[in-house]
Formats: C-alpha cells, structure tokens, sequence
C-alpha cells in the first residue's frame, strides 16, 4: 500500500464518521434552488490562506464579504446562484472551485451580503 492508499483510506474514514460530519456539517436548509443540504460556513479571513484571499478581492467592488462552503458528502450541493438567509444577509454560492483529489468534493465560494 502507498502512502497516497493510506492517505485516502484515512480520509474515507473521517468522512464516513457520522459524529465527526454532525459537527462538521452543523447546518441544514434549504437553498434558494430547491436544493436541501446539510453543510457549513467558513470565514477564509480567518485563516492565513483566507487572508491572503480577501487582500486579493478587497479591490473588487462586487465582492462585499467572502464565505467558504463545504456540503455533506451524501447531498447534492446547492447550485451556482443559489442563496439563503446568513447571519443577518443573504448568502449567495457563486462558485464551485475544483474537485480534491483527497476528498473527492469541491469547496464553494459564496458572497454574503447584509
């Protein structure tokens, strides 16, 4: 077995703990497109990497406040454009970026708006 077999396997098991994805993904609603998934929300501004990101955007107009989405692996995510009400705004997916290789899942960039 490889480093990168046991890496994955690693993985899949964090992913397949049904504690560890109730605290990950603590939020379920339904989007704006219909779509009914449990998730969650990370401030990236937080983070080093996430405040490298917001330096870069903080000279785009549209971009008002950045958030990071990651959906349970067992529901369909939401749809670019899709939005629901978020900590006294509304938030809107904007993007998917692109799939891990690890995880298998992508990470959504969203806009929030108050």
């Amino acid at each position: 077995m490889t480093l990168l077999d046991e890496v994955l396997g690693a993985v899949q098991e964090l992913q397949s703990d049904p504690e560890l994805n109730a605290l990950r993904y603590r939020h379920t609603l339904t989007w704006s497109d219909g779509t009914h998934c449990r998730f969650s929300v990370r401030d990236p501004a937080k983070t080093n990497q996430g405040t490298r990101l917001a330096q870069r955007l903080a000279g785009s107009p549209e971009v008002l406040d950045i958030r990071l989405l990651s959906t349970h692996p067992d529901d369909p995510p939401p749809g670019e454009g899709a939005s629901i009400p978020w900590d006294g705004g509304t938030l809107t997916l904007v993007s998917w970026g692109q799939v891990s290789d690890f995880t298998g899942q992508a990470v959504g960039v969203c806009r929030l708006v108050r």
